[in-house]
C-alpha cells in the first residue's frame, strides 16, 4: 500500500446538505405539491341593522306637523317640513314648531301678532288667530256682505292687531253697517254728505279698527235722523242729526218732527204776536221745541199754541190755531 503524499493547507471539504428536493434514500428528485395557500373567507354582509324607532318617530312627526301647517294655511312650508324632520332628523313637535315660527313665510301669515306686541297686546296662539278669523268671517257673511269683500286673512290683521273683539265687531256689523246700509236711500245718502262716504267706502267705514265704535254708531244713527230730515224736507246739520241722536230720536221720529216744522205754521209769527213783542223761536229753538230737547223753547212753544188755541176759541183766528206736536221718541 502506497501511501498518496496529503496535499498540506487545503481546507477540507464540507459536505453538501442534502437538497431538501431530492430523496435521501434514492437520489431522486421529488416533485413537490403546488403551494396551497390557506382559504380565504367570502366577505361578509353587513348586517342589517335592528329597527331603533327612528324612522317611524321621523314619520308620525311630519304626519302631525303637516296636518298642523294645513290647519294654519302654511302648505307652502312642506318642504322646509321635509328638510326639518328627515335631513336634519327633527322629531320634536316643539323643537319643530319652534323652527317654523322663525320663518319669514310664518310671520307674514300672523302678521298681527308682531303688530299686537308692538302695541302692548299678547301675541295669540294659531289656533286662537285662527279662531278669530273664522268667526270674523261669520259674521262678515251673516250681514250680508258679499263672498271676497273684507274676508281674506290679510282683510283680518287690521281687526287682531287692534285687538277688536268679535263683540265688537259684531257691533259695529249689526248697530253701524246693517242699519245704514240696509236703510232708506235718503240714510245713505246723508252718511255720505255728513261724513264724506262713500257707498262703496260705507262696509270698510264701519269695519275699519282706527274708528271708534261709540263714534261709528253714533255717527250710524245720526244719518238716520238726517235721513228722515229729508223725508220731511228739511236738510240738518251733522251736529243736529247726531244731538237728536243722542237724544233717542229715530228716524221716524225726525220724519213726524220735522214735518211739523216744514209744513206747518206753528212756528209763524202773527201780526198780534209780532205787535205784542213775542220773538219768534230760531232754527235751534224750534228743533228743540219739537223734539224735547230745549226745555224752554218747548215751554214758549206750548204757551203759544195755548194762547192760539184761546183765540181760536173765542172766535179769532190765528196760524197754527189747532195743530198739536206729536210724540216723538
Amino acid at each position: 500500500m502506497s501511501d498518496a503524499p496529503v496535499p498540506m493547507n487545503e481546507p477540507p471539504r464540507r459536505r453538501r446538505p442534502p437538497s431538501r428536493n431530492v430523496d435521501p434514500e434514492t437520489g431522486e428528485r421529488l416533485t413537490l405539491p403546488e403551494k396551497v395557500l390557506p382559504p380565504t373567507l367570502a366577505p361578509m354582509e353587513e348586517p342589517e341593522s335592528e329597527p331603533t324607532g327612528g324612522t317611524e318617530a321621523q314619520d308620525s312627526a311630519y304626519d302631525i306637523f303637516e296636518q298642523e301647517l294645513k290647519t294654519w294655511g302654511l302648505e307652502d312650508l312642506k318642504d322646509f317640513l321635509y328638510q326639518l324632520v328627515f335631513e336634519k332628523g327633527y322629531t320634536s313637535i316643539d323643537v319643530i314648531r319652534a323652527e317654523v315660527r322663525r320663518t319669514e313665510t310664518y310671520r307674514q301669515r300672523f302678521a298681527a301678532n308682531q303688530q299686537r306686541l308692538d302695541a302692548g297686546f299678547n301675541a295669540l296662539s294659531e289656533a286662537e288667530y285662527i279662531g278669530l278669523e273664522t268667526t270674523f268671517a261669520q259674521y262678515m257673511r251673516a250681514s250680508g256682505l258679499p263672498a271676497g269683500f273684507y274676508d281674506s286673512n290679510e282683510d283680518f290683521t287690521a281687526l287682531i292687531a287692534a285687538n277688536v273683539s268679535p263683540g265688537e265687531l259684531a257691533e259695529r256689523i249689526n248697530t253701524g253697517y246693517e242699519a245704514v246700509a240696509n236703510a232708506d236711500p235718503e240714510v245713505i245718502a246723508e252718511m255720505r254728505r255728513l261724513y264724506n262716504i262713500g257707498d262703496g267706502e260705507l262696509a270698510a267705514y264701519f269695519l275699519d279698527p282706527e274708528r271708534a265704535t261709540p263714534m261709528l254708531l253714533r255717527q250710524a244713527k245720526a244719518a238716520e235722523v238726517a235721513g228722515g230730515a229729508v223725508q220731511a224736507g228739511v236738510t240738518i246739520s251733522a251736529a243736529e242729526a247726531e244731538t237728536l241722536a243722542e237724544e233717542g230720536i229715530t228716524q221716524q221720529g225726525a220724519r213726524a218732527g220735522f214735518g211739523v216744522i216744514s209744513e206747518g205754521d206753528i212756528f209763524q209769527m202773527t201780526t198780534e204776536e209780532i205787535a205784542a213783542g213775542e220773538q219768534a223761536l230760531t232754527r235751534e229753538e224750534q228743533i228743540g221745541a219739537v223734539f224735547g230737547t230745549d226745555p224752554q223753547a218747548a215751554q214758549r212753544l206750548r204757551r203759544q199754541q195755548r194762547r192760539r188755541q184761546a183765540a181760536f176759541e173765542a172766535g179769532g183766528r190765528f196760524a197754527g190755531a189747532g195743530q198739536e206736536i206729536t210724540g216723538l221718541r
